[in-house]
Parts: C-alpha cells; sequence; structure tokens
C-alpha cells in the first residue's frame, strides 16, 4: 500500500530492546509528534518549495538548534548591502555555535571572528505537539553596536519558563551600519539583518515548537534600541507582537547617527580609500580586508574617546550607528528608518503592541568610578565648575527632547510657544524655555572628589538612560506599556562578563561594591553568562535573595510575553502614564510604585508646572525665575482632543503655560 510522503514525515521512530552501549536516536517531524525525542533531536521541515532536514542536540531539558544561516554570506561585493535571504534546504547540521561576526577582542590588538557570521540559535523547550507553540523571544544582544555574539547568552531560565528563545547575530561595526547617507550605502543593514532574523522565525519557528505569531523582540543596551528600531520600521510590521528594551531605547543618544557621512569618510580615510565619489569609496571599501575596517573601527574610537571625553563613551557616540534614511534613496526601494525615531513616536506611529522598558539603578556610576575615573577627576580639578558650566550643557544638547523642538525641532517653533501676562504667544527656543537653574540637582562640596564621582553618575544616568526610558514610556500609545527600574545588588554575574569591551562598562575592581547595580547587571538574572564562544563562563553561587529577584524578573518578563501584562504581588500593573510616572521597582520585594525620578525628569524634559509643585521646591529649579511660564508635558486624561497626543497641541493652560501632551 501507498503511503504518502508527508505522513512519514511524522512518523517517530523508536527503537526498542537496544543494548545499552548503543546509542538511540528518535526523528521528530515538524509537523507534530506526541512524544519529543531524549536525545538528539531531528526536524524535518518544507518552507517555500524546500525541504530541509535539521539535526541538532539535546541541552537537557530543553532542545537546542545551533548556527541556524537566515542569510547568504554578506562578503565581498554583497558587503554593506542588504542580507539576502537564505531558505533552509538539504541536510542542516545545527549541533555547533557559528563563529561570532568580526569584532574586536577587548584588550588586545587583534580582530576575532568572521564576516559571514548571519546565523541564529534556537532553543525550545518542546518540539512540535498538536498545539499551537509556544510563544518566541528573539533576542538581539547589546555591545555598542561593536561587540557581542548570540552565544554569549544562556537561555535556560527564559526556556525553563516554556518560551521559545531564538538569539541572534548581526553585522557589527562599520560592517553593519556604515552609512554615507546616499543610495550607495544607505547603511542600516544590520537592521535589516535584525528584520530579516525576525522574518526567518515567523517563517520557521512553528516546526520548532514555537507560535510564529506570538513573538517579542527583545533587547540589551543597543540591542534594545535595535530591538524598537525594527518594531518602529514599516519592514518588519505585523511580526512583533511585543517589545522588551532593556537599558536603551530608540530615541537613546546612540540609537541614530545624525551625521553618518562624517564617519563613512573617516573610515575611508583611515583605510585608504577616495573618499570624494560615494560609488569609488563604497567598491574601494569592499575590496578592504574586513579585519583591517575593524580594527580602524577601534582606532577612531580611541580618538575619539582621547578628544571628546567620557560623554561620548557613555552615550556611544565613537563609531558607525543606525541611521534615518527617509521614505527612498532614489532607487524605489524603502528605508529602514524613514523617519527619527522620536518623530515617528510622537506622531503615534509605532504599532500598537506592548512595551517593557526600563533601566538599571546606577546605570553609569561604575563606568563613573572605574574606566573613565582619571579621565573625570582630571577635568574637575582643572576645569572651574565642571559639573554646572560644562557638563550639563553638555548633557543637554544630548537630551532627546532637543530634537523635538527649537528652530530645527522636528515639531519646529510653534512647540516652544509659551504666553506672557498679557496672552501673546511668544516663539523662542528649547534653551530659551528649559530651566537653567540646575544648582540644586548638582549640589555637592567642590572638594569632595567622591561625591562629585557620585553626582557625576547620577546626572549622566538621568540623561542617557533615565530620560529615553522616560519619554519612550510617554510616547508610546496604543497599547500596555510599562517602565521598570531593576535595584538590587547581589553576587551575580556583572555586567562586564557579558559586555565586555563595551566604555561604559566598569572594571573589575568597581564590580565589588555590592552597593552598585550598574549596566548590564540585571542580565545575569535572566541569562547564564558565556564567553563569546558559548562556552560558560565562572558562576557565582547566588544568594537567597539573588534567587528570589532571578524568579521575579523571570516570571514578570513570562507574564509580558505572554499576556502583555504585569503582576506584582498579586495587584496587576497599570500602564505607564507621564503625571505618576508609575513604574516597577525590581528587588527580593518587588513593588508597585510611583514618581520614577519624577523631579529629575522634569528638570530634564522641562515640565514646567511639576516644577513648581511642592514635591519638587527642593530643587528649586524655577525659583529664581517665577514669572517663567511653565511648558506642561504631562499627560492629562480629562483633557483629551483630536490630537494624536492624547491632547490638544498648543493649547494654553490655566497656569499660561503650553501644552504639549494634552
Amino acid at each position: 500500500m501507498f503511503i504518502p510522503f508527508f505522513f512519514l514525515l511524522i512518523i517517530k521512530i523508536v527503537l526498542c530492546d537496544v543494548p545499552v552501549h548503543h546509542r538511540v536516536r528518535r526523528i521528530v517531524g515538524g509537523s507534530p509528534a506526541n512524544y519529543p525525542p531524549y536525545d538528539d533531536p531531528v526536524v524535518y521541515i518544507r518552507f517555500n518549495g524546500k525541504a530541509a532536514k535539521i539535526t541538532g542536540v539535546r541541552d537537557f531539558p530543553h532542545y537546542v538548534f545551533k548556527g541556524i544561516r537566515y542569510a547568504e554570506p554578506p562578503i565581498k561585493s554583497d558587503r554593506f548591502l542588504r542580507p539576502k535571504q537564505k531558505f533552509l534546504e538539504g541536510e542542516v547540521n545545527a549541533t555547533t555555535f557559528s563563529p561570532p561576526c568580526i569584532q574586536p577582542l577587548p584588550g588586545r590588538n587583534r580582530v576575532i571572528g568572521s564576516e559571514d557570521c548571519l546565523s541564529l540559535n534556537v532553543f525550545t523547550p518542546d518540539l512540535p505537539s498538536g498545539t499551537e507553540g509556544l510563544p518566541v523571544i528573539v533576542w538581539i544582544h547589546g555591545g555598542g553596536f561593536r561587540y557581542g555574539s548570540a552565544s554569549q547568552y544562556g537561555v535556560r531560565h527564559l526556556v525553563g519558563q516554556r518560551l521559545v528563545v531564538v538569539s541572534i547575530q548581526y553585522r557589527l561595526g562599520s560592517l553593519g551600519f556604515l552609512s554615507t547617507g546616499s543610495k550607495h550605502m544607505p547603511g542600516n543593514v544590520a537592521l535589516w539583518d535584525m528584520a530579516l532574523a525576525v522574518q526567518w522565525v515567523r517563517n520557521y519557528i512553528g516546526f520548532f515548537g514555537g507560535n510564529p505569531h506570538k513573538i517579542v523582540v527583545m533587547g540589551h543596551d543597543t540591542g534594545a534600541s535595535s530591538a524598537l528600531l525594527v518594531t518602529l520600521s514599516k519592514i518588519a510590521k505585523g511580526m512583533p507582537s511585543a517589545v522588551i528594551a532593556m537599558s536603551g531605547t530608540a530615541v537613546s543618544r546612540w540609537a541614530v547617527d545624525n551625521a553618518p557621512v562624517n564617519t563613512a569618510r573617516e573610515i575611508a580615510e583611515e583605510n585608504g580609500c577616495p573618499t570624494q565619489n560615494d560609488i569609488t569609496m563604497v567598491r574601494c571599501l569592499q575590496q578592504v580586508p574586513a579585519d583591517l575596517i575593524i580594527k580602524k573601527d577601534s582606532n577612531i574610537e580611541f580618538n575619539k574617546l582621547q578628544n571628546d571625553g567620557f560623554v561620548s563613551g557613555m552615550n556611544g557616540r565613537t563609531g558607525a550607528r543606525p541611521v534615518a534614511e527617509g521614505t527612498n534613496d532614489d532607487r524605489s526601494l524603502p528605508g529602514f528608518i524613514e523617519y527619527d525615531p522620536v518623530e515617528s513616536m510622537y506622531k503615534r506611529s509605532n504599532p500598537h503592541i506592548p512595551l517593557l522598558t526600563g533601566v538599571t539603578k546606577d546605570e553609569t556610576k561604575k563606568a563613573v568610578n572605574g574606566h573613565f575615573k582619571e579621565d573625570i577627576v582630571k577635568r574637575l580639578s582643572s576645569i572651574p565648575n565642571f559639573l554646572s558650566k560644562v557638563l550639563v550643557s553638555e548633557l543637554q544638547n544630548m537630551v532627546v527632547w532637543n530634537k523635538l523642538t527649537g528652530k530645527d525641532g522636528l515639531l519646529g517653533n510653534i512647540s516652544l510657544g509659551i504666553v506672557d501676562k498679557n496672552g501673546k504667544l511668544e516663539l523662542g527656543s528649547l534653551r530659551n524655555v528649559l530651566p537653567n537653574n540646575f544648582d540644586n540637582y548638582l549640589k555637592v562640596k567642590s572638594n569632595d572628589i567622591k561625591g562629585q564621582l557620585d553626582k557625576i553618575a547620577e546626572v549622566t544616568a538621568d540623561a542617557l538612560f533615565n530620560v529615553p526610558a522616560f519619554l519612550t514610556a510617554q510616547l508610546w500609545a496604543g497599547s500596555q506599556t510599562f517602565l521598570y527600574s531593576f535595584e538590587h545588588a547581589g553576587r551575580m554575574n556583572k555586567g562586564s562578563s557579558f559586555l565586555k569591551g563595551l566604555p561604559l562598562i566598569g572594571n573589575s575592581s568597581t564590580d565589588d561594591n555590592n552597593n552598585i547595580v550598574g549596566h548590564g547587571d540585571e542580565l545575569a538574572y535572566l541569562f547564564d553568562a558565556q564567553d563569546i564562544d558559548g562556552n560558560p563562563l565562572p558562576y557565582q553561587t547566588p544568594t537567597d535573595d539573588d534567587v528570589k529577584v532571578r524568579n521575579i524578573f523571570l516570571r514578570m518578563i513570562n507574564d509580558f510575553v505572554r499576556h502583555g501584562e504585569i503582576t506584582v504581588n498579586g495587584e496587576k500593573a497599570q500602564s505607564f502614564n507621564g503625571v505618576e510616572n508609575n513604574y516597577i521597582q525590581i528587588g527580593p520585594k518587588p513593588k508597585l510604585a510611583n514618581k520614577f525620578r519624577f523631579c529629575q525628569m522634569a528638570l530634564w524634559t522641562n515640565i514646567g508646572e511639576r516644577l513648581k509643585s511642592s514635591s519638587c521646591q527642593f530643587l528649586n529649579a524655577i525659583g529664581l525665575t517665577p514669572d517663567l511660564p511653565g511648558l506642561n508635558l504631562m499627560y492629562n486624561k480629562n483633557n483629551r482632543g483630536n490630537n494624536p497626543t492624547g491632547g490638544i497641541l498648543g493649547q494654553q493652560t490655566k497656569q499660561g503655560g503650553l501644552n504639549i501632551f494634552g
């Protein structure tokens, strides 16, 4: 009797009564199978007219399929171009991690990895069982757009929540982000890598036990800003069902390069390529060995850190990164980032899917007390009033709100209109409106070096991390939005275990300070730390509180991924609103709290009425100019109009200010 081929694909072959010394292999098809194998799994796939047999490994208690290519090698004439999709076919050995994308080896003058690196790893607790499939997390690693790999993050704790996790690799450094701002090298090819990887997950994850309609894109640091950029792009429209952005957002200062051609010309000149003509420059750079390009990236980063100081290292403006391409590039090809992400979110063009974003308690403190300490102390001792006259002014220029307002702002001068006592609308620049009195915020004794370092850590964390998180939560529209602050300083692996090489990460001596929760320190509560090739790093024995926090954080992520909601101590968290600044405090005793950096956020984003309130009087931020009308940037749920921001842009408030958010 003839048996159709597709029925053969779902037959589970079990070899019984086999001698103990023989290996037992069980094969499971991509279509439903009742029981998964107990050793190396094999999945059969048929998609787009192509059939494939994928062999993975069992990493008890889950299954891993390593190093699966999702795109053709981006080498030679395909360097700097958008990735070409690779469909699975034939026999695919998915039992070893692929090499990381080419990158510098931190602390040494050499390069590791391969330019041919566009692969992903699939971790699943179950192979298909006839149900709709499990929720899927697509993990985008951080590393300042220059470091990291998909294999660095052990995901067994997340998979233990019965989630499918896919970790992806994308091109790094200039190979992934170089742009001339023209059609010859529009840039963002690494973002196209990420979007193609998400598309791969949509196409194939059902064969691995995942739900293709329940894909959550999640990242940390530059991986977080990239996750939001992918989610905001029309290229990935309809694919992500939610997004998680840890310690980074699409409005972070490093997220988009406003002058990419300058970086491109620097790279070209460093590699001996002409810069007068874009076509000639691109063709020349395609011939340069990949390791030389990455080494020149490091030279440029070093020079910028030396010339521009520690703030440039903290805000990630030391190399190539994403760019806003515009609506088209004169070839009828869509841009990945059509508009600046601040403008996109302000116009409420973001997808209506849930967002979870957050920060650690002391994002920059380890870097201030470690990697950048010498530079900072030198500036404190040589520049009078460095904090108030130099640092704050520099950071004000970096706060993302500047992109929205002012003469060249995305919203134009009308957004800066203030109403004087006679009811006359005056126009001015943001600098004229922002409260200039940061004195109480910056108050510290001039001879107290430790106090000044702590204050610089607070100020830089607010400007570079807390403000972007606050504004992203404020601007995200159409669905549940949650903000968290990770505040547990435990004994688990620190951020330096995951983000080695990143200037923002402190050195090992500062990692011993139990009171600091620095950049990346929350990662160990979701992931096991591994090296660049996927080998486990030394494991820190957790305390009882560490275990509690890990379980709390995992449950929070699980609830969000499955339901788009979060429950803490039996109470459902409410979606973020800018009046209460409500957020989730993560620690051994988690709680739902209000007033996240309440007055400090008002100071940086000019919420005038809040600064004049009794709760913010300790700052006395506008006490010296009592006649200055405040800009009401707070969300007013009782004053919703037809404006997409939820209010009426430009409406005069009772206090004589201009209501921007309604």
